[in-house]
């Protein structure tokens, strides 16, 4: 037999290689019009940013080790021009010389696969515009991205970068750009980020996205491309929008390489890919296919799909080469799964997405889960996010997507291999998945998913999506479970606030007959409240899936911040500046996650007391603003940042001791002290008055705090002695609030909402509350004053305020500022 495959990478290598396995006797030429053979072309985005150092290990086999190891005729930068079917032969074109000749065959594979998107755009054509699909587009997009990054360097001028496409492998250059240091921006057609998963699961995707630095346009197209004076690019949209780049990637997708089949009269499918069996024969008896110019069946949805994913080329290619060799296998179908890295964040789906159920018209319910990735009480967990497809008639699990930090590839794995094998949603609760609290947790989040599908699915709980808002609420009671902080802060319209503690004994007056829509943060707590309702006989129950969580992604509430820049050090050379900056010092480990501005400066503050100079504090944060306050904290105390890089949604960030004086040799400042006079009574503007005095002191200085008017009410007592007082301090007590739990707000105060709201936003954020910010301060040596006059006005008495508060005039405040380099008025 001679075997002729048109391709090489993952289909074509793969399917001469399991043809010689099989059939020894076989003469087997491949023709690969690109110079090499198979490469792994998933790993291309990882070399230019420098993740993967050694070019090599990206190249698997070259034709030398393929005819040295398995016999195989390689023929590199050869392309195959057309197909003679009743003749069996190929016309050949030699790249470099134009040489062409035929070649015949007795059985054909092609495996040509597909080719990226050229759009047919003005200027598309122009020099640094590159798409990504092999190792030479590789080498060109590295070579350019080098040199203008070293153009750029010690000019403080930044390099620009801009992508077309959020799918996958945009998503994956945007990562490795920002690793290396350049400005990014991904402009993408679709209204979100990774079209292949359903919106909700996508947008926490895009809110880490944009903390890492990345810029996303949305809802919009590249229209245009313009080379400017200076050589660089402008990038026109089509929202009338320009963008300024030094480098253009072109991800918008691929299409499959079908030219020469169609040519030859092979059949073509509804999708515009290659027709093939089971066996992945064509059309013709002698000629077979593989990879992404395939149509194949799906294993949930009806019909044939492209699927261009390297696993089932590979089984694709396997199924063909045993085929060609005489055996009877069948590839049955593919089901899509995949997976993408986005800095710290993970994300993938297996099986239908909701849009193609919908499409396709296939019956289906969903639920969605925030489980942790392991046990809570474990360091370096996070929430994920997964949502779980399956049919309301027998169970069966039809699709599955997560997003998350930890552990989201294993969930992933087990519910693609679920689908594979026709499991169904009650399977999955029985599932024994393995368990340690670095691992997982006892009730996995697959087993988790199982137990809420499954009670959907045998009727124990019904369910409102947030697809259907505000549809599915008309003329029913939307009730909200959650604590009353947590409503306070924000809550769907229209909803009432009835916490689930409260709920045994309010809906006994309840109307049974009026429909009730539930909903908590992430479920269970109105599952609960499900629960209680249909057994005391409420007729219309549901609760929304996946609670508040999902609502706010389904409907982008989520607040993205600002983007955050680390410092100018590279995120791929961060490791080995740490090691080659090393010290003789001590090196220690400060863990300051889940704490939020000022609390990691005030704890790396206290730690880098107890540490001697030359020693190395090795922090983790999670709060982003330590990107900007953790470099200006040392450059004031005159220690040394070594490195700073992202870590989970914060950073990790080395800061080596030094003996004193602030970097740069620069003497501190003789007026080492901040005096503040306190004027007002609201809480914010108290609030922001306690966070820069701890910072203050964190930083070394003196504080002295002087209150007067309204101002020294977030200093009175809650509980005061009883003493006789005057009818018009009577009033003025009653009018005015007693200590800081009862401040307003300035602005939004909202009879009390906006306080409740502004609160539980901190605690949700591990800000200190206003009173442990003041006791803060106050343990560390700032001096709280009251000023006298103003207590006389008001009916204040020396009793009426907290323990410890020093009492003074206008001449005490003067002598407080004559010592303070900063004097500020609240």
């Amino acid at each position: 037999m001679k075997l002729v495959v048109v391709g090489g990478v993952a289909g074509g290598a793969s399917v001469a290689a399991r043809a010689r396995r099989l059939d020894e006797a076989a003469e087997i030429i491949v023709f690969e019009r690109g110079g090499y053979v198979s490469f792994a072309n998933c790993g291309l985005p990882y070399h230019i940013g420098g993740v993967i150092t050694d070019r090599s290990r990206l190249l698997l086999q070259t034709p030398e080790s393929l005819n040295e190891s398995l016999g195989i005729d390689v023929r590199v930068s050869t392309e195959v021009t057309a197909i003679d079917p009743k003749k069996k032969t190929v016309t050949v074109r030699e790249v470099g010389t134009g040489k062409e000749y035929t070649e015949s065959y007795d059985k054909l594979a092609l495996c040509q696969g597909a080719d990226p998107l050229h759009l047919p755009l003005p200027g598309i054509d122009l020099p640094g515009i590159h798409v990504l699909r092999n190792i030479t587009d590789m080498d060109e997009i590295k070579q350019h991205l080098d040199a203008a990054l070293a153009s750029a360097q010690g000019t403080n001028k930044p390099v620009r970068t801009v992508v077309i496409g959020a799918g996958y492998i945009g998503l994956e250059m945007a990562e490795n750009l920002r690793h290396r240091g350049a400005e990014v921006t991904v402009v993408e057609l679709s209204d979100q980020i990774m079209p292949p998963l359903d919106k909700e699961v996508s947008i926490p995707v895009e809110q880490h996205i944009r903390g890492r630095g990345v810029e996303l346009i949305l809802s919009t197209a590249a229209a245009a491309f313009q080379k400017r004076p200076d050589g660089s690019l402008r990038v026109e949209l089509n929202n009338g929008k320009t963008l300024d780049a030094d480098l253009v990637i072109m991800s918008a997708g691929v299409r499959p390489n079908t030219g020469l089949a169609v040519e030859a009269g092979l059949a073509m499918g509804e999708r515009g890919g290659i027709v093939v069996d089971t066996h992945m024969k064509t059309s013709d008896p002698n000629i077979w296919a593989a990879g992404d110019a395939v149509e194949t069946d799906h294993t949930v949805l009806p019909g044939k799909w492209i699927t261009p994913l390297a696993g089932p080329a590979n089984r694709e290619a396997r199924v063909a080469a045993e085929n060609i060799c005489g055996r009877d296998t069948e590839y049955l179908s593919t089901q899509g799964t995949s997976i993408v890295k986005v800095f710290e964040m993970t994300a993938g789906g297996t099986g239908a997405t909701e849009r193609q159920l919908e499409r396709a018209g296939v019956p289906y319910r969903t639920v969605h889960v925030h489980p942790s990735g392991h046990a809570g009480y474990y360091p370096g967990t996070a929430m994920m996010h997964i949502k779980l497809l399956f049919s309301p008639e027998d169970g069966k699990v039809l699709g599955a997507q997560i997003a998350g930090f930890d552990g989201v590839d294993k969930r992933l794995d087990v519910f693609a291999t679920a689908i594979r094998l026709g499991a169904k949603v009650h399977d999955l609760e029985t599932l024994e998945l393995a368990y340690a609290p670095p691992f997982g947790s006892a009730k996995d989040p697959v087993n988790m998913a199982g137990f809420v599908a499954t009670n959907v699915f045998r009727g124990d709980l019904n369910l409102w999506y947030a697809k259907d808002f505000p549809e599915t609420v008309e003329g029913a009671r939307i009730i909200d479970v959650r604590t009353p902080e947590e409503y306070d802060i924000w809550h769907i319209p229209g909803a009432e606030s009835v916490p689930l503690g409260t709920m045994r004994a309010v809906v006994e007056s309840w109307d049974k007959s009026v429909p009730i829509r539930l909903y908590c943060a992430v479920g269970f707590r109105s599952y609960l409240a499900y629960r209680l309702l249909v057994q005391r006989g409420f007729e219309d129950v549901k609760t929304l899936s996946g609670g508040s969580h999902t609502f706010r992604f389904w409907h982008d509430l989520e607040p993205v911040g600002e983007a955050v820049k680390a410092p100018e050090i590279a995120y791929a050379e961060a490791v080995d500046l740490i090691k080659s900056a090393q010290g003789t010092g001590a090196i220690v480990e400060l863990d300051c996650t889940g704490l939020a501005c000022p609390g990691p400066i005030m704890k790396l503050a206290k730690k880098m007391d107890e540490v001697q100079p030359g020693d190395d504090v090795v922090v983790h944060v999670s709060d982003p603003g330590f990107a900007a306050d953790g470099p200006a904290w040392a450059s004031t105390k005159g220690h040394e940042l070594l490195a700073m890089t992202p870590e989970g949604p914060g950073y990790v960030a080395t800061f080596r001791k030094g003996g004193g004086a602030p970097a740069g040799g620069v003497a501190r400042q003789s007026l080492d002290q901040v005096s503040f006079v306190v004027f007002s009574g609201d809480m914010d503007k108290v609030l922001a008055a306690f966070i820069i005095a701890n910072g203050a002191l964190a930083m070394g200085q003196k504080v002295s705090m002087f209150f007067t008017f309204w101002g020294l009410n977030a200093l009175r007592r809650q509980d005061p002695p009883k003493r006789d007082r005057k009818v018009l301090d009577k009033m003025f007590g009653m009018m005015m609030p007693s200590g800081p739990e009862k401040l307003p707000l300035s602005t939004m105060n909202m009879a009390g909402m906006g306080p409740a709201m502004i609160k539980k936003v901190m605690e949700d954020h591990s800000v200190q509350t206003l009173p442990e910010l003041m006791q803060s301060a106050r343990e560390d040596g700032a001096r709280l004053i009251g000023c006298t006059m103003t207590m006389d006005l008001l009916g204040i008495a020396e009793s009426d305020l907290l323990e410890g508060i020093e009492l003074g005039g206008v001449a005490t405040f003067l002598g407080e500022a004559q010592k303070s380099g900063t004097t500020l008025f609240i």
